[in-house]
């Protein structure tokens, strides 16, 4: 099923490449033929009409006093054609080629047909002409020859012309593929033979560091963000670079030029075109990042958080690439002085409208407004995202009509991102309306036991749980939870932290308040079996109350809840074949570590809560009982530099550390692990656990 799935995924993606200038479509061929057109075209004719209207850059040649009709059924008109095409198109140009330019563009459109055909047309051509139309000619009224210049400079305009848009559509493809192709290839790095060892020593300088000091899913002062990796800035270097390498080469102007007045105009035209092909381009690899069924996600070790981290980035150089696209445009068209006569157009006024709301998404995504309100920020994020495609389709739509298909790379970003919402809506339904059971175990935490779904208890998943009944009028509000099986928890409610066969000194956590908020075990038989026990009937949730949907639960005996998962956090297998695993969390944490006592043979558990989070501890007093080692503090931090200590004094070779809490223990845990790892002889495995998305 996922390879069906990702075989889909990579199929949008692939739709651009089927139908792109220069990769299935031809702009302007045979161009000797276009060349001749142009040439010929502007001839008044016995059936010309006075009625000019205005005519922008990028209609090439539309519109004009002299209709189709009228080109089809005057005989000098196709005869001139038709001797320029004969003496200007070298045999390199098959005949079969000239046909059908002949049938398809003769008449200046592909619905009204001349009235002979090319060879037709030759025909009537008795003596070849000798003179050119000149200033004194109101009308064409004989065959003439067509200057050799003007032909030239209009075919190779052309030329150029399409030349550079071949240049787009591969740049495009290229930014797509790097895009889409890197963390496939990294990853594919990583798992080959022998490659363990240098991943060992590169992962403490670039997968755990944060970029900026010890912040990462801290936000940064001022609410400015949150700081990547060096890896995942990496990534966006890299990229960054690519697009504004793909943005600035490869142009070449021809003069003297039919449509642009100078080199300078030439070139800015090919440029504005460039970037907008490039942001094009860039829509569907956006719209992929972000989403919770990203194909990347299956085929690499990297997480949803990295990847919302690229998603955020690559958004970023799509809206650069749109802003300098609209400016360049807005520049251009006052310099060749039309700038008032396109800003009456439909397509101008829809490409304003991508352009304010692409700015408009620059401005509230940023981490101020996703904290303010992250469902109001969702809901205007996609509304603004929908404005930006339709503004977008438009733009194209009344400028080209759907000839050189720019609107397929906006085929393949519907594509992705319905995709992405197929394949929720699959897992809700598969997963069906359910019943949960909602209690309260402290003043700001919530226990929601799900009954009746069998999901594997492989630690490192979540899941989105929708509560439609508790807002009634935002149905589609969900919150991404960690899950634990309801299997885990169903021990004795009066277990003790340590098991008591063992003879250890040992303290329950009933007790843990009045011994100073602390309690250190080691040593006790684990119940293994226990641990690997029967598969569970359901899922447990354990949520923080917040400002937003979930400080609405509160007791239920049956609370309609549906459920869109479960999806992988971070890759495990790092960790799991450490040879000790160290597991830290801090407040409701503790439900991102807790599968893990189950997958592994020598666990250690750590963690911290407030004293408001007592019944927390005595709610999961089961699952503890069975951590031969732990460390629970109420009301006081863990010292996670000491925790380090001891474990590499222990002189395990390889261990494994899983972080799950507020985002300053996760950033110290991080930088603390990193330094470890750089300067001492233990391989550390790092796995930071939280939902900074």
């Amino acid at each position: 099923m996922r390879g069906l799935l990702t075989a889909a995924g990579l199929a949008a993606l692939a739709v651009p490449a089927q139908a792109l200038i220069g990769y299935g479509i031809t702009m302007y061929d045979p161009s000797c033929g276009f060349g001749c057109y142009d040439s010929v075209s502007g001839f008044m004719l016995e059936c010309s009409v006075m009625d000019h209207g205005p005519v922008g850059a990028h209609s090439h040649g539309a519109g004009g006093p002299t209709s189709p009709e009228c080109r089809a059924g005057d005989d000098y008109f196709l005869t001139t054609l038709a001797y320029c095409m004969n003496t200007t198109c070298d045999a390199s140009t098959p005949r079969w080629k000239l046909e059908k330019f002949w049938s398809e563009q003769a008449t200046g459109s592909k619905t009204v047909a001349a009235k002979w055909s090319y060879t037709e047309a030759l025909a009537q051509i008795k003596e070849p002409p000798t003179d050119q139309y000149g200033e004194d000619d109101h009308h064409l009224t004989r065959t003439v020859l067509l200057d050799p210049e003007t032909v030239k400079a209009n075919t190779l305009t052309r030329e150029y012309f399409e030349q550079a848009e071949t240049i787009h559509s591969q740049y495009g493809l290229i930014l797509l593929i790097v895009g889409f192709g890197t963390p496939v290839v990294i990853s594919m790095f990583t798992r080959l033979p022998y490659m363990s060892t240098l991943s060992d020593k590169l992962k403490p300088y670039l997968v755990y560091p944060s970029l900026i000091g010890t912040y990462h899913v801290r936000p940064l002062p001022y609410l400015l963000g949150n700081a990547a990796t060096v890896g995942q800035s990496l990534y966006v270097i890299m990229f960054a670079a690519l697009n504004i390498a793909m943005a600035a080469a490869g142009y070449k102007s021809v003069q003297p030029n039919a449509w642009f007045a100078n080199e300078w105009q030439e070139v800015m035209g090919y440029f504005s075109a460039r970037t907008g092909v490039l942001a094009f381009a860039l829509t569907p690899l956006v719209i992929l990042l972000s989403g919770r069924n990203n194909i990347l996600l299956w085929a690499t070790n990297w997480s949803h958080s990295t990847f919302m981290v690229l998603h955020r980035w690559v958004a970023r150089i799509y809206a650069a690439q749109v802003i300098i696209h609209s400016v360049a445009e807005l520049v251009l068209y006052i310099d060749m002085e039309s700038y008032e006569a396109e800003f009456k157009t439909e397509y101008w006024a829809w490409g304003i409208v991508a352009t304010v709301f692409a700015c408009a998404m620059l401005v509230f995504s940023s981490l101020f407004f996703r904290r303010w309100s992250y469902e109001l920020f969702l809901v205007g994020h996609i509304i603004m995202a929908v404005f930006v495609i339709v503004g977008s389709w438009y733009h194209v739509e009344f400028l080209f009509q759907r000839r050189w298909g720019y609107e397929f790379w906006l085929y393949a970003a519907c594509a992705v991102w319905f995709f992405d919402r197929m394949i929720r809506v699959f897992r809700v339904l598969k997963n069906g309306p359910r019943r949960a059971v909602v209690t309260e175990v402290s003043e700001d935490i919530v226990r929601v036991d799900v009954k009746g779904i069998r999901w594997t208890a492989a630690p490192g998943l979540h899941t989105y749980a929708y509560f439609p009944a508790l807002s009634p009028w935002r149905p589609w509000e969900n919150h991404p939870f960690s899950i634990l099986p309801t299997a885990l928890l169903q021990s004795k409610r009066d277990a003790s932290l340590s098991g008591a066969a063992s003879g250890s000194d040992t303290r329950s956590t009933a007790d843990v308040e009045k011994s100073g908020g602390v309690t250190s075990t080691s040593a006790p038989q684990r119940d293994d079996q226990a641990l690997g026990g029967a598969p569970g009937t359901g899922i447990t949730l354990y949520v923080r109350k917040s400002k937003g949907l979930t400080k609405l639960l509160a007791n239920h005996n049956s609370l309609l809840t549906l459920l869109d998962g479960p999806y992988p956090d971070n890759p495990t297998d790092g960790v799991l074949k450490s040879d000790r695993l160290l597991l830290i969390a801090g407040g409701v944490g503790i439900t991102g570590v807790l599968p893990y006592i189950a997958r592994h043979t020598n666990v250690k558990i750590c963690w911290s809560v407030k004293a408001s989070a007592e019944g927390l501890v005595r709610d999961l007093e089961g699952p503890l009982s069975r951590v031969a080692e732990k460390d629970v503090r109420v009301g006081s931090r863990l010292d996670v530099a000491a925790l380090l200590a001891e474990e590499e004094r222990t002189g395990w070779s390889r261990v494994g550390v899983v972080v799950c809490g507020p985002g300053g223990l996760c950033d110290d845990t991080r930088a603390l692990v990193t330094a470890k790892a750089r300067t001492g002889p233990t391989v550390w495995e790092l796995e930071v656990d939280a939902f900074s998305w």
